[in-house]
């Protein structure tokens, strides 16, 4: 940063302040420094240059794709998300023997401008190729000939001339100074991401296309494996990495080795470990390792719709069952979840009626557990302290003559749905009067 000596009552209101997070998952513990650019002058233009960059990846995307198709390399090693990820470990037949995963050291703030600018603008130009406009907004982008209403109309030098204009201008107050950013990006910037995502590709394309098939065929199939979410990388089968790592990436880039074991990594929200010769994952999440509370999901106290706060589970759960390999591990992500949704008073009979619609609608997803629904729910959905269906069944009949027949009936009939008698007894000795009570002790003799 370069400090730009103004007066505290100039400090311009309309530049991106900051504020920082811990890193609670590191040891010892660290910081993030975020830009809050959500409204600063050059919010606008930087949404509008993550729309032509977005449109710029997915033309690489398709590039990359006949690549592959043509050469056998994989010169695209970026993923969406964890699922792509899954997907490439459950589509692989060869025998994996060693897993390793590394992280670039503050990624963002590490990037040298002048490089920023030489490798994108390149890539600009060629994903251009023949167009003559970019029309975009905040929203989309596409290639045309023509002018297009309601788009702003952007030349392959405008696009470059605005990405260069933004990189220049990168102002944070702090502290009531203004300072310039000169290397690197803010995190909180727009664009940032799609900026060191398509950063980092230009450096790992030209690496792969520099790879000879006749000499180097099998580091071309070691560094096929390698998938890269932004700063974080996981390799299988990969022992030319450690040494060769140096030749893709610039000197000002530090990457370290978060795994300690060739066996075993973590890769975003995934556990993956070797068992012969296969990988079994599972969910990994570093709040598990804080020696406090974390607050995440919905609370049903507050004041919000109750169908969506029970969607939350049914994500949750086609999650765990997409990452979890084995079935001891889905159950015991789904114990931990039910417990916590029970204490924010989600109701036993919702997450139930729920676990099913979400079972029954995904049994291509749940069949490699090899298990029925109800399996599952008595081994991964937590017992509550009380049932509330069952309080709210017991008060529709109280005060009936036949009650106690009533209550054995609606007793037994919950018994056959699998409810735990104590606590079907506990649930009566807070829904009943202590009368009420004397009247149907025998049920539970």
């Amino acid at each position: 940063m370069a400090k730009i000596g103004i007066s505290p009552d100039k400090v311009h209101e309309s530049l991106p302040s900051m504020y920082w997070l811990p890193k609670l998952h590191k040891t010892p513990y660290k910081a993030r420094f975020i830009a809050n650019s959500s409204s600063c002058s050059t919010t606008f233009l930087s949404k509008l240059l993550t729309s032509g960059l977005q449109l710029i990846k997915n033309g690489i995307i398709k590039y990359s794709e006949k690549v592959s198709e043509n050469t056998g390399k994989n010169v695209f090693w970026s993923v969406k998300n964890s699922g792509e990820v899954l997907q490439r470990l459950s589509s692989t037949n060869v025998r994996v023997d060693s897993i390793s995963s590394y992280d670039f050291s503050t990624l963002y703030t590490s990037l040298p401008h002048d490089l920023i600018k030489q490798k994108l603008i390149l890539l600009i130009q060629k994903s251009f190729n023949k167009s003559t406009y970019m029309a975009c907004n905040t929203e989309k982008a596409f290639f045309t000939e023509e002018l297009q209403k309601k788009y702003i109309m952007l030349t392959c030098d405008d696009f470059c001339s605005a990405l260069v204009f933004l990189l220049d201008n990168i102002f944070i107050n702090f502290n009531n100074c203004i300072y310039r950013q000169k290397i690197g990006i803010p995190m909180g910037t727009n664009c940032a991401p799609l900026i060191a995502d398509l950063f980092l590709f230009c450096y790992e394309r030209d690496f792969m296309l520099h790879l000879s098939p006749d000499s180097q065929l099998d580091v071309i199939e070691a560094f096929n494996n390698t998938s890269r979410y932004l700063d974080d990388i996981l390799n299988m089968n990969n022992d030319f990495f450690d040494r060769m790592v140096h030749e893709i990436y610039p000197k000002e880039l530090t990457l370290t080795k978060s795994s300690l074991e060739p066996t075993h990594a973590t890769f975003l929200d995934l556990d993956i470990h070797l068992f012969e010769g296969k990988c079994v994952t599972k969910i990994y999440d570093k709040r598990d390792d804080f020696d406090f509370d974390i607050i995440n999901f919905p609370h049903l106290d507050g004041d919000i719709p109750k169908r969506p706060a029970y969607g939350v589970y049914t994500s949750q759960l086609i999650r765990y069952a997409r990452a979890c390999s084995k079935v001891e591990d889905f159950n015991t992500r789904n114990l931990l979840l039910t417990n916590r949704l029970l204490r924010q008073r989600f109701r036993y009979h919702h997450l139930l009626k729920v676990f099913y619609k979400c079972f029954n609608k995904n049994k291509i997803l749940f069949n490699k557990y090899n298990s029925s629904a109800k399996t599952l729910i008595k081994a991964g959905i937590t017992e509550p302290e009380f049932y509330g269906d069952f309080i709210y069944r017991i008060r529709k009949i109280t005060g009936l003559r036949d009650f106690p027949t009533q209550f054995t009936g609606l007793l037994n009939k919950f018994i056959r749905k699998g409810y735990n008698k104590n606590i079907l007894q506990r649930t009566a000795l807070i829904a009943l009067s202590p009368l009420n009570m004397m009247e149907v002790r025998f049920c539970f003799n």
